[in-house]
């Protein structure tokens, strides 16, 4: 694996985070974003955005460490550490020198490795289900103001077609923001779902290859 490659595992991470910001920021600056936290009273966009951004963060921590794990492995360089990838490697490499049950093995090694992916899938499906929630809860502010109007007048229509408006914003603001969320962070754990199974692979390439040695 050519070094630029090895270098792309982190470097593609920047650019959709960056691709990311400047599209909230051409949003801003048409003033929606705030418009949602401002409309959604139920604080659940804010909770959405809030996770989103601590799991796209460590989604790219994830990613730098794996790149240099990559190049250990290619390279045989042992001057890396306070690696995690490395470190679940090494742990295979070693019970696999002295256990026969080598498919149990690898099975245990990948699932170890698999665990950052889909705890990243967790919480896609997790954003979703809060944007969901958001849904359930503007539709229940629509009707519990149906509720309090018991005759009809020009004030208290004015009131309700207000309070009916809040809570569809509710609904729609927060299905939108989980939905993207969703989607972003899906497309992020895609791309480090791929890369894992590289370091898998490479891995084992260079167990059978200290095997023949």
């Amino acid at each position: 694996m050519k070094q630029s490659d090895i270098d792309n595992i982190f470097i593609y991470w920047i650019y959709f985070v960056s691709l990311i910001f400047i599209a909230l920021f051409v949003v801003e600056s048409i003033g929606y974003i705030s418009n949602i936290f401002e409309a959604d009273i139920s604080y659940i966009s804010s909770l959405i955005f809030i996770i989103f951004n601590f799991y796209l963060i460590q989604c790219g921590y994830y990613l730098y460490k794996l790149r240099d794990a990559v190049f250990t492995i290619d390279t045989n360089n042992s001057s890396i550490s306070n690696n995690i990838f490395l470190d679940i490697s090494s742990e295979y490499l070693k019970l696999s020198d002295n256990n026969d049950n080598q498919e149990n093995l690898k099975d245990d090694f990948k699932s170890k490795l698999y665990e950052f992916v889909d705890n990243g899938f967790f919480i896609s499906d997790l954003l979703l289900k809060l944007g969901i929630i958001g849904t359930v809860i503007g539709f229940i502010i629509m009707l519990s103001s149906l509720s309090a109007i018991d005759e009809m007048n020009l004030s208290k229509m004015n009131n309700l077609l207000l309070s009916m408006s809040a809570g569809m914003k509710v609904a729609l603001y927060t299905t939108l923001t989980g939905l993207v969320a969703s989607i972003l962070l899906t497309i992020q754990y895609n791309f480090f779902e791929t890369k894992i199974n590289i370091f898998i692979s490479k891995v084992f390439n260079s167990e059978r290859h200290e095997k023949k040695e």
